[in-house]
């Protein structure tokens, strides 16, 4: 699973601020940190600036005799010693994505070769989405449709360009299956190949 900050701060840190106090900190290298590769499942936080306020090193939320999902930071290199120290502290792995802002080609690769990832489901917002979908880093998409409408104007997007990608590559998805679900609603999956 790969989740944007914004959605973990509201749903699984709860906005905890942590005490980062640089005091008696070192300087540490932007290594890649790998404390648990032999998890059974994992949460990727893409978190760029390290803000997450991570009490423990793993999510277990609504499931019970879980060990839970060891959680993997994903950081750029702007990132804080304190913060760093704060994850080494606590036992969560991360892995920088870039200097400045994220390549997903190169998460993506790291999740591989450091913990055995072979499979992501993308959880993010529209912009977190779009990264990975202008990379060509999507291969399936799976939508629910329930009918149900609220007649919001602020609609969220399920895929965002944002202002660094000028002109991204229109891509095609070819229907792969159709489930009618119990309360009325559709369940479509779709392929990129």
């Amino acid at each position: 699973m790969d989740v944007w900050r914004v959605t973990l701060e509201e749903h699984f840190t709860f906005g905890h601020k942590i005490d980062l106090t640089t005091e008696n900190i070192s300087t540490i290298p932007r290594t890649d940190y790998v404390d648990n590769k032999d998890a059974k499942t994992y949460v990727v936080a893409v978190d760029p600036s390290g803000k997450l306020g991570w009490t423990k090193n793993y999510i277990s939320q609504g499931r019970e005799n879980s060990s839970g999902d060891h959680i993997v930071e994903v950081l750029t290199e702007q990132v804080s010693d304190a913060y760093l120290a704060h994850l080494q502290k606590l036992g969560i792995s991360y892995i920088f994505g870039g200097t400045e802002s994220l390549n997903f080609t190169v998460v993506v690769e790291k999740l591989k070769n450091l913990f055995s990832i072979e499979r992501l489901i993308i959880e993010g917002g529209g912009v977190l989405n779009g990264s990975f979908l202008n990379k060509g880093l999507i291969d399936e998409l799976s939508l629910v449709f329930v009918p149900i409408a609220d007649g919001a104007s602020n609609s969220m997007t399920l895929f965002e360009t944002g202002n660094y990608l000028k002109r991204p590559q229109p891509v095609n998805f070819f229907l792969k299956g159709v489930q009618k679900l119990d309360d009325g609603g559709l369940w479509l999956r779709y392929v990129t190949k």
